[in-house]
């Protein structure tokens, strides 16, 4: 397939918000922490993040359900559409709310999570809207995914007629299963149950076994009227069973840091592999089980690359050398700023635009990875350089900068950062150590990245004076080092402006 692969999904979306903060003290008034919150993050669940993940493995999303009239509902779509996924169809519902479920993350420990809305409520009008999008739309699919979170949406009306569209569209149908009512996936081309989900569904307690499985599965996709049961088991991979199969894959080894998620990955992967070949059902469940890996090792609901999946399977190398991270990928930062800490190693930190390298970057790097033994660089991403520098900046995409920098031996990791994106909420014991001139520059500096990873050594390059590096209040300590005379990026381009004339 030459062009991108097309993936409706339909189902129950919400928000997962993030609150992160600073524990220092209990509360006086019951023994539970008091969090200071210092920044806020939104991540899509459910359907959505499935829609997510779509078009993170560089797939065409289109997202269809039912979300509220209000602010989550704004704030979901938005996340959504800055990563390509396509939410014309998205119905606005002024009687529903959007599920929206609060995690407080202290000191990097969740402590609560508050779940503002739980369920949809479609009545037979709503029903009927979502169905004349659906058939506007599948035309222009190549799989069609049924996300069921047991929320209300994937009612048996909306079930049993997107998969008979589905099937006379000739477009294959993957339903990930909720409850016990499964009647209504039938005719479904996969059905992607857990273990918990299947036993709950067959009334069993069949261990986590091959054999035990094959026993007490093997003919149950005739009787649901389905083609294939690619079953997930956790640590211990996947198994696809239909008439003529029985496969299973074991998972491939890797420290598992949160499962959160997991299984939304798992559907788009096979679906975004399906819809290059609908003919290689095993292909496409290596492939998902490869980017179940990949998920697992992120903490929280978080989406996967194509890069990362590819990199995972069978055959590739297992060694995780320099990444990008990006806003939505925080957890996974922390896993490996934690993991570095625990070898004992310092981390340094520098920042800036790095849009043409230039001999005077390379100064700084230099000199920043000589002040410990991990170095972090930290890029403004393109809309925050278009706000610094004009619209006609950056001359590299984030993503150009950021391979640029991670071909350099010495950078460890690159972050993408936007503040507007990672707002951080200075106490007033802290404003009050800033410069009036620091506490200008704050808006646009690394402020809530800088506290989330609290170096041992920041390290700022240019003509700056220490009282003015606001996001330096976030290391152990400060290094400036001056850029080499006459090398600057606005320099450069300058002079090949003048060179055009």
């Amino acid at each position: 397939m030459t062009r991108k692969p097309r993936i409706l999904v339909v189902g129950d979306a919400m928000l997962d918000t993030y609150i992160y903060g600073i524990v220092s003290r209990v509360s006086p008034e019951a023994p539970i922490p008091i969090v200071c919150p210092t920044w806020k993050e939104d991540r899509p669940g459910g359907a959505a993040n499935v829609a997510y993940n779509v078009a993170s493995l560089e797939a065409k999303a289109t997202a269809l359900f039912p979300l509220a009239a209000d602010e989550q509902a704004t704030r979901l779509k938005e996340k959504l559409r800055k990563t390509g996924v396509n939410v014309e169809g998205v119905c606005l519902d002024t009687k529903q709310h959007t599920i929206n479920k609060v995690r407080l993350v202290g000191n990097g420990q969740q402590i609560a999570r508050i779940d503002m809305y739980d369920h949809y409520e479609l009545n037979d009008a709503l029903e009927d809207n979502i169905l004349a999008r659906f058939q506007k739309v599948l035309p222009e699919q190549d799989v069609v995914v049924l996300s069921d979170y047991n929320k209300g949406v994937c009612t048996a009306r909306i079930c049993l007629e997107v998969i008979r569209l589905s099937r006379g569209a000739g477009k294959p149908v993957i339903v990930d299963p909720k409850g016990t009512a499964w009647e209504k996936y039938r005719g479904a081309f996969v059905i992607t149950p857990n273990m918990k989900e299947l036993n709950l569904f067959g009334g069993k307690s069949v261990p986590n076994d091959d054999a035990a499985i094959e026993s007490a599965y093997r003919g149950l996709c005739r009787e649901l009227g389905v083609r294939h049961l690619l079953l997930t088991r956790s640590e211990r991979g996947m198994s696809l069973l239909d008439e003529e199969t029985i496969l299973h894959i074991p998972t491939q080894a890797r420290e598992v840091n949160d499962v959160s998620g997991a299984g939304d990955t798992v559907v788009a992967a096979l679906a975004v592999k399906l819809a290059e070949n609908p003919a290689d059902i095993e292909a496409a469940v290596r492939f998902s089980n490869a980017a179940a890996g990949v998920a697992v090792g992120k903490p929280g609901t978080a989406a996967v690359t194509m890069t990362e999946v590819l990199a995972w399977m069978p055959g590739t190398s297992r060694s995780e050398g320099p990444r990008v991270y990006s806003d939505r990928d925080m957890d996974a930062l922390g896993a490996k700023l934690r993991q570095w800490r625990r070898s004992g190693e310092t981390i340094v930190t520098t920042n800036g635009c790095f849009d043409v390298l230039h001999v005077g970057h390379l100064r700084v790097l230099q000199e920043a990875k000589r002040q410990g033994d991990r170095l972090v660089v930290a890029i403004n991403a393109d809309s925050a350089v278009r706000r610094l520098k004009g619209p006609e900046r950056p001359v590299n995409g984030e993503q150009e900068r950021a391979a640029m920098l991670l071909s350099l031996r010495m950078v460890d990791a690159v972050v993408i950062f936007d503040p507007k994106e990672m707002p951080d909420i200075l106490t007033e014991e802290e404003r009050a150590k800033l410069t009036p001139q620091a506490l200008a520059a704050a808006a646009e500096a690394p402020m809530a990245l800088m506290r989330f990873i609290h170096s041992d050594v920041h390290v700022k390059g240019g003509d700056y004076k220490p009282a003015d590096v606001p996001e330096a209040m976030f290391a152990k300590r400060l290094t400036l080092v001056p850029f080499a005379e006459g090398h600057s990026t606005t320099n450069i381009l300058e002079r090949m402006k003048g060179q055009r004339k």
